[in-house]
């Protein structure tokens, strides 16, 4: 081979090999998906709407479920199934003392936008629509006299709760690594009890989550 044949051949590779080492804005532009395992403690309140006026009771609860979130340039879309659990209590000298919790589990459907990020942070501002159904109410008891104590299940209808609850929620959260820090606001659609009179429910939930 020449030294006329063999430049124009090297430089054909090098042109080849630069241009493959370049990634393709296709590529770039994949859908990214991460899987986020997550924890977290929640402020659950009803507001009881009587005709005398409106009550609220708040209860302390916790949470914990895992789901994909899949982002693409500045949008992302994420679907998270969740265990919820919150619980009550009431000592009253004349019946006696009450404990209980509420099991339920919830499925959000969230959306949002990314309006800002780098190689190690991302924040995103999301709203979404939740599915909410109670499951189950235990309530262990121990009358004012010591008579009896016992433990009980009911099924949320017999408890008064609506077994299914549409949720509107907003939120922000953001990565800082592999981890995400989760804050969202929850209000109800419809009544959060079967009675003869509204209640609201309100739910603030904080989560941290691993991301796989």
């Amino acid at each position: 081979m020449t030294m006329k044949t063999l430049l124009p051949t090297v430089f054909a590779l090098a042109v080849g090999v630069g241009v493959s080492a370049i990634p393709s804005s296709a590529a770039a532009q994949q859908p990214k998906m991460d899987i986020k395992l997550f924890v977290g403690a929640s402020a659950t309140t009803f507001v009881s709407m009587y005709e005398s006026g409106r009550e609220r009771e708040t209860f302390a609860g916790w949470q914990i479920g895992f789901g994909p979130r899949v982002r693409k340039r500045t949008w992302f879309v994420e679907v998270l199934l969740s265990f919820n659990r919150w619980a009550f209590s009431l000592s009253d000298p004349e019946l006696g003392n009450f404990k209980g919790q509420v099991n339920s589990f919830q499925l959000p459907l969230n959306a949002g936008f990314v309006p800002y990020k780098n190689s190690l942070f991302k924040l995103y501002l999301y709203g979404g629509f939740v599915n909410h159904f109670n499951t189950k109410v235990i309530v262990s008891y121990t009358l004012a006299d010591e008579s009896d104590s016992a433990t009980v299940k009911f099924r949320p209808k017999e408890a008064s709760l609506a077994i299914y609850q549409a949720l509107a929620r907003f939120g922000v959260n953001f990565d800082v690594a592999m981890f995400n820090f989760d804050f969202n606001y929850s209000i109800s659609m419809n009544s959060a009890t079967k009675t003869s009179y509204r209640t609201g429910y309100h739910q603030i939930q904080i989560n941290l989550a691993y991301l796989f």
